[in-house]
């Protein structure tokens, strides 16, 4: 199904509500990462959450960059 967004700033707002929770997970994963120790559960369930985040986040950045551009491209001078 493709979305009908009214303006370039809808088309942005919805791809950062979806971004921010993963964006937020991966970062919380990274600080675990960084502040545990290699061999813990801890330390590679962290591993696993970055690997499903970056997953995740990769077409969602590719949809909010082009979102970005449309909505720069869109703004008057």
């Amino acid at each position: 199904m493709t979305a009908i967004y009214k303006d370039p700033f809808e088309r942005l707002e919805v791809f950062l509500n979806e971004y921010q929770p993963q964006l937020e997970k991966a970062l919380n994963a990274i600080q675990i990462i960084k502040n545990t120790d290699p061999n813990s559960e801890e330390f590679s369930q962290a591993i696993a959450d970055l690997h499903v985040c970056s997953t995740v986040l990769e077409p969602y950045s590719e949809g909010m960059v082009e979102a970005i551009d449309q909505f720069t491209e869109d703004r008057p001078d």
